[in-house]
């Protein structure tokens, strides 16, 4: 009997079952703490915190039960300019860009009407690229690098549906780069080239957290 019931049921969650397209676009407040090898020996590291804003657009593959749950994954990119909040000592000026290419995947409840809450996932690769002026000495400097590796962030959100196919949505969450290799572009001392050895250079990583707010349209 309990095989029978189990049975008759089945159809009916299946034909209840729908797919769609989610594409999406949000603004972030995201202030990562960057930790990077030093010029001009590359021997120590030093962590700098900056600030700026993230932008991210992703398109989600869905599929779930109506007013139950909806799962969505999909391609994600995301691009960010950053300044420093404070510089360290012997800098004068350091900037930052991220970007990133990723796959998102979400978990959202559609079991209330005007509020759906949701986690996101979403890891992939990004390329860093900053540029810092300070002194040596007595001398200027102008250095640029770039790094890049696996990325990872960790969200919790909720969406506020206006129609079907149209909802705003909030959320916040941590964001890191556990680490890579450090490349330097140029460095530059008063106007002249120099040769740096990035051998011994440790790892760069940054880690920050993410205030968001977007919207997204379904199909």
């Amino acid at each position: 009997m309990r095989f029978a019931a189990l049975f008759s049921i089945l159809p009916l969650a299946t034909t209840s079952l729908f797919a769609g397209i989610e594409l999406g676009a949000d603004v972030s407040y995201f202030n990562p703490k960057l930790t990077a090898a030093v010029y001009p020996g590359m021997t120590t590291s030093q962590t700098t915190g900056f600030s700026g804003p993230l932008f991210t657009g992703y398109g989600h593959l869905t599929f779930g039960l109506p007013n139950a749950i909806t799962i969505g994954f999909g391609p994600t990119l995301a691009f960010s300019n950053q300044t420093a909040l404070e510089y360290p000592a012997s800098y004068t000026k350091e900037e930052m860009t991220i970007s990133r290419l990723g796959i998102d995947a979400k978990a959202q409840l559609d079991v209330m009407p005007f509020i759906s809450p949701y986690i996101r996932l979403t890891a992939g690769k990004d390329w860093i690229s900053w540029n810092d002026k300070g002194t040596v000495g007595n001398s200027n400097y102008i250095a640029s690098s770039s790094a890049g590796g696996f990325y990872y962030a960790a969200l919790v959100g909720a969406q506020f549906p206006f129609a079907p196919e149209f909802a705003l949505y909030a959320q916040v969450g941590y964001t890191a780069s556990p680490g890579s290799a450090l490349v330097t572009k140029s460095y530059a001392v008063d106007g002249v080239n120099q040769t740096v050895n990035t051998s011994t250079a440790s790892k760069t990583s940054y880690s920050g957290l993410l205030l968001s707010a977007g919207a997204r349209l379904s199909f």
